[in-house]
């Protein structure tokens, strides 16, 4: 009798341990703050957010500017020398950037990534030299928690895809 009892201590011990394992608590997903583009991989560093104003077709431009370590703000303007990730993006809100997704579109409405923007490589803003590549088609996912933004983007460029992710606080512009 005891060797049945040892032996069902045992598998129920065994049971209960092994089906604990690390994966089960969802880390959830990381966000790497970076893009890439023609093979090369850029870190992000910050985010600023600028309230450019109501269209006229009731829609609100808000433009969001996704920098490398090299440029900061000074003022009311980015200065510096990095790369730069600008999207103009409108919304159907003039209180602040909304959760969604935004598609491309020649003409401004709600919810659209629009011509103008474009990404600058090696850019000198002091300067107004380096590389600028406009976007040409792609999508703009914004989630919002608080006071958190998450952006992720898939945009052609010069035929070229570029893929990108960040997550912070958008500072403004």
């Amino acid at each position: 009798m005891k060797n049945v009892f040892f032996a069902l201590l045992t598998i129920t011990a065994f049971t209960v341990f092994s089906g604990c394992n690390n994966d089960d608590d969802d880390p959830g997903t990381t966000i790497k703050n970076e893009f890439t583009y023609d093979g090369t991989t850029y870190a992000l560093a910050k985010g600023f957010l600028n309230d450019v104003g109501a269209n006229l077709n009731s829609s609100h431009d808000w433009d969001i500017f996704l920098v490398t370590a090299g440029v900061d703000k000074s003022g009311f303007s980015l200065t510096g020398q990095g790369e730069i990730v600008y999207l103009d993006l409108n919304t159907d809100s003039s209180t602040g950037l909304k959760a969604g997704t935004y598609n491309w579109a020649d003409v401004r409405n709600a919810f659209t990534i629009v011509p103008g923007s474009e990404v600058f490589l090696d850019y000198n803003l002091d300067t107004f030299s380096g590389t600028k590549v406009a976007f040409t088609d792609g999508t703009v996912d914004i989630a919002i928690d608080g006071t958190e933004t998450t952006i992720t983007f898939t945009l052609t460029a010069d035929g070229k895809t570029l893929t990108g992710e960040w997550k912070g606080v958008l500072e403004d512009i």
